[in-house]
């Protein structure tokens, strides 16, 4: 983020430097305004995708610019326009990351251009001169940084983020056993935050280990680097899980002591990784390998001290040293892969002359058009609703001549979410941001300094309000304010009417953002709930019969898991959303189905774990264990044709229970216990299911 932030200083106060030394500030603002658009877009990718993103951003500034400049002058031609940008802009921050950027490049080029229509052509191609200026600078700055970074630093930096998440994560269970509702939803929300970092990491960089070729030595060892993060991932989890089976207070002091530094020493070489796969420093491989040794050195403490026999303590904690063990071979064997990969050469030496030639290829132009073209419904309401916002808002400053109402539609596509809480917090948060912002400025402005020392502020609040603009919005909303009144300042066009009629149409803005939230195409998650539920327990169902009636030997599990924990994080997004709603007093009864469907996830990573450790043999289940298993596929099927009075959408695919084949491997002990707790599990989640669609009790 300071890096970003950099980038966006660089970019922006140069040109403003240019313009005071050259007393040419008029265009040095919009050069410095076009600039400041193009930098918000994020590079976090590959140099080719920065190139082609940065490319992208700087072809849409200068063509919604001038879209805004020849629209100006007419009221009608620019609200017909405004829904046209506003829809666009939105399905574009609706991609996400990679795109949202983009957005900003879009809406705000065509809104300022269209507060300042020009009078001719020739003030037309000059505009455009300048702004075509703007829009290179921060290219050829961005492609400059992106030359000397290291070529897989993009990638390690997002493998990066799952360790230290991990580490996080430790940071929870190693608190205590989870017993309550709340210290559970705490643990699933740093869970849930490895599975985004996760997703994160395949949004920049698909292929799993299995689809990258071996030849591409680096790029190997990196994803499965990033396999093996996942799996100390799941291993953690299943530590938690044992630690819910503990009875703390009857342990012993001396061994509470031990497991709490032991829990310590695991978070901190977790860490030492993560910044290992950054740094690429010896000193800290050092690092990490002294902790795992400690880490090594604890869990052995631990294993000969002496426990009572066939307890449920003792059985908790010797799981929990089995899962322990399993971690410690994982952190080996992801420092081996750092190891392994070696340098990392800069991307100027590691890309030819002809290679970049092929970083804007038309291919990749028709397969983002063709994602940004993927509607669904809530994409869809979501752009209408932005769309119709926006021009409102641009239509009332329009014809009531309100002196650089702009800031009314601005402030409507900056605030406006998917959600209403998001946009109400969004909204308080920019409100608030903007009226201390410029109340700062002002006093700033009336302290006696130099002009240096303004130019200087200037260059720190554009690397502060990109360091808080994900962080804290409603200080960057802060920053970015004090940055407008010192443009502004400088330009000599500031005066403290300004800054109350930009407060005056933030307000209306997000008035009118929370208003069309509410009123204006909205997406209640009263209503989604049900459909996300659905979803979730549907893959989960898939993620069970691939695992034990796939007719082979499962060894690509972790796609099921992937796809299933990210719709566990949808669903459970989806209900915290809807208990912020507005509205009546919120039921919870869903909470309940979320976890229980959480757990049975859980319990089949468990499974696929052990499965992982054992030989290749071809035992089959007992007939007891393949009971048990069939008594799950019962269960489950029973929820299964439940799931379309939640979702009418959802037609799923059910096995038939009574000629399900055998299962492809035998259960072992710590297998046999995660089959019982699924049955545990899925007879709660009937009876659950039952209740809330009001299905009377067989």
């Amino acid at each position: 983020m300071i890096s970003w932030g950099f980038r966006m200083a660089l970019s922006g106060t140069l040109p403003v430097i240019w313009g005071l030394a050259t007393g040419r500030l008029n265009e040095a603002v919009w050069i410095t305004l076009t600039a400041e658009a193009i930098s918000w877009v994020e590079l976090k990718g590959s140099f080719a995708w920065r190139v082609r993103t940065l490319v992208t951003g700087a072809a849409l500034a200068i063509l919604f610019a001038i879209l805004g400049t020849i629209t100006g002058a007419n009221v009608w031609l620019s609200v017909v326009s405004m829904f046209f940008v506003g829809f666009l802009a939105t399905l574009l921050k609706n991609i996400g990351d990679r795109a949202s950027g983009l957005a900003i490049c879009v809406y705000l080029l065509f809104i300022i251009c269209n507060a300042y229509p020009t009078s001719g052509y020739s003030e037309l191609r000059s505009r455009v001169i300048y702004i075509s200026l703007g829009a290179a600078w921060p290219v050829i700055v961005g492609i400059a940084v992106s030359l000397a970074m290291p070529r897989e630093e993009p990638f390690r930096r997002q493998i990066a983020l799952i360790w230290r998440s991990i580490a996080e994560l430790v940071g929870i269970i190693s608190t205590g056993n989870v017993l309550n509702a709340s210290r559970e939803s705490s643990l699933f929300v740093k869970e849930k935050e490895v599975r985004a970092a996760i997703d994160n990491s395949y949004q920049f960089y698909g292929r799993m280990v299995h689809q990258v070729n071996k030849n591409e030595h680096q790029q190997y060892q990196l994803a499965q680097l990033r396999k093996a993060a996942g799996l100390v991932a799941i291993n953690i989890i299943a530590i938690g899980d044992e630690m819910e089976q503990i009875t703390i207070p009857d342990l012993a002091e001396s061994l509470r002591i031990k497991a709490a530094t032991m829990f310590g020493a695991m978070q901190e070489a977790v860490s030492r990784i993560s910044v290992l796969v950054i740094t690429l420093k010896p000193e800290e491989k050092l690092l990490a390998v002294s902790q795992i040794t400690r880490l090594k050195k604890l869990a052995a403490l631990i294993a000969r001290y002496p426990l009572p026999d066939n307890t449920a303590n003792t059985r908790a904690i010797n799981r929990i040293l089995k899962h322990t063990e399993r971690t410690i071979k994982l952190l080996e064997s992801a420092i081996g892969r750092v190891e392994q990969m070696g340098t990392d050469k800069p991307v100027f030496r590691s890309y030819s002359l002809i290679k970049t030639s092929f970083v804007l290829k038309p291919k990749y132009l028709l397969r983002n058009v063709r994602g940004l073209l993927n509607f669904n419904s809530l994409t869809t309401r979501y752009a209408l609703r932005s769309a119709i916002a926006a021009t409102v808002a641009l239509f009332v400053y329009k014809w009531f001549s309100i002196d650089h109402g702009y800031w009314l539609p601005f402030s409507v596509m900056i605030i406006i979410q998917p959600y209403f809480g998001a946009t109400y917090t969004k909204a308080m948060d920019r409100v608030i941001g903007t009226l201390l912002g410029g109340l700062a400025g002002s006093l700033l402005l009336h302290v006696p300094a130099g002009l240096h020392i303004k130019e200087g502020i200037l260059f720190l609040t554009f690397i502060l309000m990109v360091y808080y603009v994900r962080k804290k919005y409603a200080i960057a909303a802060f920053v970015i304010t004090l940055n407008l009144v010192l443009l502004f300042n400088i330009e000599s066009a500031y005066n403290n009417m300004l800054m109350v009629t930009r407060a005056l149409c933030t307000i209306g803005g997000a008035c009118l953002a929370i208003f069309s939230g509410f009123a204006l195409l909205p997406t209640w998650d009263k209503k989604w709930l049900p459909s996300h539920l659905a979803e979730a327990v549907s893959a989960n169902y898939a993620y069970f019969v691939a695992t034990f009636f796939s007719g082979q030997r499962p060894t690509n599990w972790t796609k099921n898991k992937r796809i299933t924990e990210s719709k566990n994080s949808n669903v459970f997004d989806s209900f915290n959303r809807y208990m912020e709603e507005p509205g009546k007093e919120k039921s919870a009864a869903y909470y309940d189905l979320i976890t229980q469907n959480i757990r049975i996830t859980r319990n089949l990573n468990n499974i696929h774990l052990e499965q992982d450790e054992k030989k290749q043999t071809t035992e089959v289940p007992t007939p007891e264990q393949q009971g048990r298993i069939n008594e799950c596929m019962t269960w489950y099927n029973r929820i299964m044709y439940l799931l379309p009075l939640l979702n009418a959408s959802l037609q799923p695919r059910i096995i038939d229970d009574s000629a399900l084949p055998t299962s492809s491997f035998r259960l072992n002990d710590a297998q046999t216990i995660s089959v019982e707790k699924i049955i545990i599990e899925l007879k709660a989640m009937h009876e659950d299911l039952e209740k809330i669609l009001g299905v009377p009790a067989k």
